[in-house]
């Protein structure tokens, strides 16, 4: 069953436009009565954009992505159009294994193509009756449309590109000046940009919490130009290790903060053993915590929930039980 959450929708961005425009048009070549643009994310099918004539389904909503129809037809276990999903055997299987099934009588669906990731995602539709076999004959129109998406996919990205180089200039001003990092107002503002683009493509993004192993000992017993130097140097560890659309900032004495844009959950462990090696091998011991922004939260939220999984590493390190 969906879950559906309130995203906000303010001006609408040019691919949030031009994304619409094309399902609108699907709808009049083919007039099921939902069409969507949805990506996967951590064993979830979300819904990007919809064009929605009955369902209720809007841009949030999330479906289970191992009991869909698109993960079957991805396997070539169904077709790509099914007029009457009651003649394929796997489309009923996907039904049978949901609690509260969704009234599902025709299907149409077509893989989306990211530059990036391989797979962004899948271009469907429903309708809760069957419809005529002709469809069959509008797959070239469908697959035209499926081109055009994955056009305004790479123009997305270009243009985000170009928006957080824009945002990179503006803050410079606020560097910390012994690492070289972003300071925690530098922090905000970049957490606050990738917000929004969050909220306009529900993308996914990551966040890594990193807290340095006992620099108040390292200052205690070797003065504060040591800690300096242990500080610089887990900046410098963190900015090589991470990727050019990466923020880095430190947030306090001993803190920092990855942002990872456009990184979904499953790739968050591999990253941060990546940043704990590069810590590693600069000398630095830290304790890390991750999450993922989740399609029904924020980036603060993943970033507390970061946080509390940071301090979890460092009660495991120390051997210490928890609250």
């Amino acid at each position: 069953m969906a879950r559906i959450f309130d995203l906000p929708d303010t001006a609408p961005s040019p691919f949030n436009l031009g994304v619409d425009h094309v399902l609108k048009l699907l709808h009049r070549i083919a007039p099921l009565d939902v069409w969507m643009l949805t990506r996967i994310e951590d064993n979830e099918q979300i819904v990007v954009r919809a064009d929605d004539h009955g369902y209720g389904i809007q841009a949030g909503t999330a479906f289970d992505w191992g009991n869909s129809f698109c993960i079957r037809m991805l396997a070539e276990r169904g077709p790509r159009i099914a007029p009457d999903v009651q003649q394929v055997p796997a489309y009923q299987e996907a039904l049978a294994a949901q609690p509260e099934p969704p009234a599902i009588g025709s299907y149409i669906g077509f893989p989306v193509q990211d530059r990036e990731y391989e797979m962004y995602g899948v271009l469907c539709a429903m309708n809760p009756e069957p419809i005529s076999a002709d469809i069959e004959a509008q797959s070239e129109q469908i697959q035209a449309a499926v081109t055009v998406i994955e056009s305004l996919i790479r123009q997305r990205r270009q243009i985000d590109e170009l928006e957080r180089e824009r945002e990179a200039l503006r803050l410079e001003a606020y560097n910390d000046a012994l690492t070289g990092t972003y300071n925690r107002r530098g922090w905000l503002l970049a957490l606050s940009a990738e917000e929004q683009r969050c909220q306009d493509h529900s993308l996914p993004a990551g966040l890594v919490a990193i807290d340095l192993d006992n620099l108040k000992t390292v200052n205690d017993q070797e003065g504060h130009d040591a800690g300096d130097r242990l500080i610089k140097a887990a900046g410098q560890a963190l900015r090589d290790a991470s990727r050019e659309i990466d923020i880095v900032a430190r947030l306090g004495g001993d803190e920092f903060g990855v942002l990872l844009p456009e990184t979904p959950a499953d790739h968050l462990p591999g990253i941060a053993n990546r940043l704990r090696a590069a810590l590693q091998e600069a000398g630095v011991s830290a304790s890390i915590g991750y999450a993922c922004r989740t399609v029904s939260g924020s980036l603060p939220e993943a970033q507390t929930s970061a946080d509390a999984a940071m301090y979890a590493d460092k009660r495991q390190r120390r051997g210490t039980p928890g609250p």
